[in-house]
């Protein structure tokens, strides 16, 4: 019989467990937003001064090689970037932004979920940001959360089919 997994301090049935597909979903809708999202109007905290040389798509596969987090905090991950950019559009991802918004969402989203989560080096060196700027970022966006990071399993399910969804989508 499936054990029930936590998931931000709720117990789902393993039916809703995550496989290799959300990578792979997350990967393909975060290369979407930032190649045909519109440009930033403002820059903020979360945009670079240049784009960065690995792809987004790379730069999600990277994540799930080093992080050492769960599948489950990919979803959590594009949740916090989606509750972020609808309570502050000029937090929409583009080329300039994603990578940063990635790096900050997944390291909360591993902090929140997992039980055995790494220190913020870990995080940092894994995202190429320096330790002061990963701070930062996780700061400013709990902020922008309003601290906020509980996710309940209706939202979550639909989140990881949407993932599953583009995931499959992306290999057509």
């Amino acid at each position: 019989m499936p054990q029930p997994q936590r998931l931000s301090g709720l117990l789902l049935d393993t039916t809703y467990l995550c496989n290799e597909q959300v990578v792979t979903g997350l990967a393909a809708t975060l290369e979407s937003l930032s190649l045909f999202g519109m440009p930033p109007a403002a820059f903020t905290s979360f945009h670079s001064g240049w784009r960065p040389p690995m792809s987004i798509g790379s730069y999600v596969t990277w994540f799930w090689s080093f992080l050492g987090c769960s599948l489950e905090c990919f979803v959590l991950g594009l949740i916090y970037i989606d509750r972020l950019v609808k309570c502050s559009p000029d937090h929409a991802v583009s080329t300039y932004s994603c990578h940063r918004l990635l790096a900050c969402s997944m390291t909360l989203a591993a902090k929140f979920q997992d039980d055995g989560h790494q220190k913020n080096h870990h995080y940092a060196a894994v995202a190429g940001l320096d330790l002061w700027d990963l701070n930062c970022l996780q700061r400013k966006m709990l902020k922008l959360l309003d601290y906020k990071l509980v996710v309940g399993p209706c939202e979550f399910e639909r989140y990881r089919q949407f993932l599953n969804k583009a995931a499959f989508w992306s290999m057509m």
